[in-house]
């Protein structure tokens, strides 16, 4: 069943519908949020949509590091850290759908 949760990221109220549980969702929206507030430090002037894409990237390189140390351990990435991210990326992607 889809559970509908209200995350703030950056400023802004998201409503987000998912499967997983309530706290996980609220819980990667935090993530997010966090990732974003980092970078925005570094570029206070940036909009919020570069912020995002930015973020967007460092999740997307987390994970290829994540792929590629289980490559060559010879033993595969992490299911659960593959997961996380794919959420993060949709979660990312469905915020900047609903501000355009």
């Amino acid at each position: 069943m889809s559970e509908k949760v209200s995350a703030r990221i950056l400023g802004d109220d998201y409503t987000i519908v998912g499967d997983a549980d309530p706290e996980y969702i609220q819980g990667l929206a935090d993530i997010v949020d966090r990732k974003i507030r980092e970078l925005s430090l570094g570029m206070s002037s940036a909009p919020k949509l570069k912020l995002a894409v930015l973020a967007a990237l460092n999740f997307a390189d987390e994970l290829e590091q994540l792929r590629n140390s289980g490559k060559n351990s010879g033993g595969p990435a992490s299911p659960q850290a593959e997961e996380k991210t794919r959420k993060l990326i949709t979660l990312l992607e469905e915020g900047l759908i609903g501000d355009l």
